[in-house]
């Protein structure tokens, strides 16, 4: 008898997780393969450092072709469709077929939802990540801002952590009285899914390094020349460098497969991830998992929680075996305060009352557990 094809689209957190635990739990007999356009994914968490060169550019990525030590096929290809009615998903090298299809083909961002944005400088990719880091190297005195124009967005402490991350650059050069630092982010108030007591907590260590946090505020525009922004509350403002986070959507290649419903986001069963077809999971930030007033954060380690779970199910029904524990939906996201201490947000977001969240201390060992995260990914430990 044959062996079931298991197919994962996407090489991120979400999809390399998937794709081990079911090529661990499975025997020979069977195929996992993921596809992915990019063979060298880049960890989008590491640029709030990356920007102010506490981050090597050439060690933020890792080569999906290492799968192949794991016994995963990896395919570099783009996905031009996905029909779930023949089971198929048809690329530029080739139709694929599947038994158990995993879409964990992340948010893509939407830069022309905010006019001007897409000629701005940004964080949230790795070139655009790149490009302002050359730009900050350069800067002396001025003003930076941080704006966000809508959430969802990926990682929800990276607009705060990139705006500690630049005070604690310019102390170090010397240069901070010279450098206004300003945020602007569409909620009323700073990571509002941890609760009232982080968010303000949040809002004193902004306070404390001399940050200004505008809520309330989503960016709607930049000039064509990038320094010079306006806002939702009808406010603007002129900088030496407009940092946006871009709009983030569901791709369209997802959406045209049917699976979202027409749904912003892919409805999945809370417990499984599986969508409304049958055997189709979707998984990680191209989802949504709704947790009390809220839904479970766009964030890697979520992501990575949610393939590995996948990646379980899938093997226990080829193999015929009961269904694992359902997801439990606990992760956290780091958010560095300096170069050397960082804290983290998270806990449980599926239970009875809402999420069940905790804000640590930022610390010394904090930031040594998040360099060891970093590495980990790296190696695809996570």
């Amino acid at each position: 008898m044959a062996g079931s094809k298991v197919l994962v689209l996407g090489g991120g957190f979400g999809g390399v997780q998937a794709a081990i635990e079911a090529r661990a739990s499975l025997d020979s007999s069977h195929e996992v393969t993921i596809v992915d356009k990019n063979r060298v994914p880049h960890l989008c968490g590491m640029n709030p450092l990356l920007i102010v060169g506490e981050r090597d550019t050439d060690k933020t990525g890792r080569s999906l072709g290492r799968l192949a030590n794991r016994g995963i096929n990896f395919v570099e290809a783009n996905i031009d469709l996905i029909d779930t009615a023949n089971q198929q998903v048809a690329t530029s090298e080739g139709t694929l077929d599947y038994d158990y299809l995993v879409v964990a083909l992340g948010a893509a961002y939407d830069w022309d939802a905010v006019p001007g944005a897409r000629n701005a400088y940004s964080f949230y990719d790795f070139e655009y990540a790149r490009h302002l880091r050359r730009r900050i190297s350069r800067l002396k005195r001025g003003k930076i801002v941080i704006a966000a124009a809508k959430p969802p967005y990926k990682c929800p402490p990276a607009p705060l952590e990139t705006a500690m991350m630049i005070n604690w650059w310019a102390r170090k050069k010397g240069i901070r009285k010279d450098i206004d630092i300003s945020v602007y982010i569409p909620e009323p108030g700073p990571l509002g899914v941890a609760g009232k007591e982080a968010s303000m907590r949040v809002r004193k260590a902004l306070d404390q390094r001399g940050i200004e946090l505008v809520t309330a505020a989503g960016v709607t525009e930049v000039s064509a020349k990038g320094r010079e922004a306006s806002f939702a509350d009808g406010s603007s403002t002129s900088a030496d460098i407009i940092a946006t986070i871009p709009v983030h959507k569901i791709p369209d290649i997802v959406a045209e497969s049917g699976i979202a419903n027409g749904k912003p986001w892919v409805p999945v069963n809370n417990k499984t991830l599986e969508t409304s077809a049958s055997n189709v999971f979707a998984i990680g930030d191209v989802n949504v998992v709704p947790s009390g007033d809220f839904a479970i954060p766009k964030a890697g380690v979520f992501a990575a929680g949610q393939g590995t779970k996948v990646g379980e199910i899938i093997a226990s029904r080829i193999k015929g075996s009961d269904e694992p524990e359902p997801y439990d939906g606990v992760g956290f996201c780091y958010m560095a305060y300096s170069g050397g201490r960082s804290a983290t947000v998270g806990g449980e977001f599926l239970t009875d009352g809402g999420p069940q969240t905790v804000l640590t201390e930022p610390t010394v060992s904090g930031m040594k557990a998040k360099d060891r995260f970093e590495r980990d990914w790296r190696n695809f430990k996570i």
